[in-house]
């Protein structure tokens, strides 16, 4: 424990050095697009070199091999601080622990430097027009050549593709195969010829999606991760790693974040005196403090090195539920004031904005109607619909 104390203090210490009020929250947003994300690399950089980023990574890669206690410390002191977002965080949380595991030393070499210190930034090609959640009936063709992969086709809700420098994308590489069998996976570099990317504008204003299209893009064998053929386990691999400790501690932090402000609003704008309103805010209360049970009770697993059951779909339903109630009940409160949105930083701007942003969480990273599937199957023992 009293290592973990020093682990806290240490981190806390460098926060308070290094954390400067211009990438907080609001302040952030109030910057143009291409100035945050340069602004936010730097930050990641000066991460990098403390060790302050992608704490889980093997020290040898240079992380600091953490254990799940100084994960949950290290997510707890982060929004303590406030400090600003991780840009990279998708490249160091789900292309990185691939790399390490499927990538030859030179892919290593590389890369996972670069992916610490946001010089590289990364997407993922995983997602098409007719391959969501049925992911491994994706069509984008890698067609293979004497050096190289011809890839052709689309990929849709592809974060960060805007800005990123580099794509792990999931292809087929054997036409005459169907479903898991036949798919690779490849490192694009996303300036390659061929490569076009269209921002899809969101209700908030922002374009945090796009659409990638691929046109004969050539892609060098070198660049192929793992064996051929062999890419659906990598999918598997990568995703797993978008659901560790770092992700389940941060979701319950944001979420007693955005109660707090909500009480706070409804403290300040005299709610409370609304008997309808009063139980609304309650219902608000509560539900966050289950969902930090139902957090705790997982975090609790893993410390004893189990593996969870089918608690990630409880926890990202119920996180949905609450995401959309709370900016739900802010709108109530604010009445008319609440539809004079404009993208700046009002007092009253994070609960516009999570309002117009609230209903993708039904859909991203795993459909509430997929998430009661499991929970049907995996909890109430219901059988599979035909």
């Amino acid at each position: 424990m009293a290592d973990l104390e020093t682990f806290r203090a240490e981190l806390r210490s460098w926060l308070a050095e290094n954390v400067t009020d211009d990438l907080r929250g609001e302040n952030a947003a109030l910057l143009p697009e291409a100035e945050r994300v340069r602004r936010l690399r730097a930050w990641q950089k000066k991460l990098a070199d403390a060790r302050w980023v992608g704490i889980t990574w093997p020290r040898e890669f240079g992380g600091r091999a953490a254990t799940i206690p100084e994960q949950i410390a290290y997510t707890e002191e982060m929004a303590r601080a406030r400090a600003p977002e991780v840009i990279g965080q998708l490249g160091i949380g789900i292309a990185g622990p691939p790399i390490m595991a499927y990538g030859d030393e030179a892919q290593k070499r590389r890369f996972l430097r670069r992916i610490l210190t946001a010089e590289d930034l990364w997407c993922f090609g995983f997602s098409e027009p007719g391959a969501g959640s049925d992911l491994a009936s994706l069509r984008t063709a890698a067609l293979p050549k004497d050096d190289h992969f011809e890839v052709t086709g689309q990929k849709v809700w592809t974060t960060l593709a805007q800005h990123a420098d580099w794509c792990m994308l999931l292809c087929r590489t054997d036409p005459e195969t169907r479903r898991r069998e036949g798919i690779s996976c490849l490192l694009v570099d996303m300036q390659s010829p061929g490569i076009t990317v269209r921002p899809l504008r969101q209700m908030t204003g922002e374009a945090e999606f796009n659409e990638v299209f691929f046109e004969s893009v050539r892609v060098p064998r070198e660049n192929l991760l793992g064996e051929l053929h062999g890419g659906w386990q990598i999918a598997v691999s990568a995703l797993q790693n978008e659901r560790g400790i770092l992700y389940v501690v941060g979701m319950q932090i944001l979420l007693s974040g955005a109660r707090d402000r909500l009480l706070a609003l409804a403290r300040e704008r005299g709610a409370g005196r609304d008997p309808v309103r009063r139980q609304a805010l309650a219902a608000v209360h509560l539900g966050t403090e289950i969902f930090r049970m139902n957090c705790q009770r997982t975090l609790d697993k893993l410390l004893r090195m189990e593996m969870p059951g089918p608690e990630a779909s409880i926890i990202k339903l119920h996180w949905t539920e609450l995401t959309q109630a709370m900016p739900r009940i802010g709108m109530e409160i604010l009445g008319p004031e609440g539809l004079r949105y404009d993208g700046t930083a009002s007092p009253a701007q994070w609960v516009q904005k999570g309002y117009l942003g609230s209903p993708a969480a039904s859909i991203a990273s795993g459909t509430s109607e997929i998430m009661r599937g499991i929970i049907a199957m995996q909890v109430l023992g219901l059988p599979r619909g035909s």
